[in-house]
């Protein structure tokens, strides 16, 4: 890609987080987070991160989670949809899942 967009601090002085990857080109951020499928799972806290780095200033229309099969339906929940609701009404972002699949099965 030319350019190294992973493990970027964009929260601000002082706040010692990053997200996985952060496209500023995309106004996207991309989360890893294999555990979605969990019921205690950091989906709170990377949408968290999403609206602490917007309002830092960062453009963030994007937040896209890469999970292991299964995160979709969990987070098809009334309480996930809500969240997910929030966050674009609230601030724009849109939330997607994408569920990482094994292309190589027959």
């Amino acid at each position: 890609m030319g350019r190294d967009y992973s493990e970027q601090k964009i929260f601000g002085d002082g706040i010692k987080l990053s997200v996985d990857y952060y496209i500023p080109e995309e106004a996207t951020i991309v989360e890893v987070a294999l555990g979605l499928r969990n019921p205690n799972s950091e989906f709170e806290h990377d949408v968290l991160k999403a609206v602490l780095a917007q309002e830092a200033g960062y453009r963030v229309r994007k937040l896209i989670l890469l999970a292991k099969p299964g995160a979709m339906k969990r987070h098809g929940q009334p309480g996930s949809s809500a969240i997910v609701g929030w966050v674009k009404r609230n601030h724009g972002i849109n939330v997607e899942f994408r569920e990482l699949t094994n292309s190589n099965k027959p």
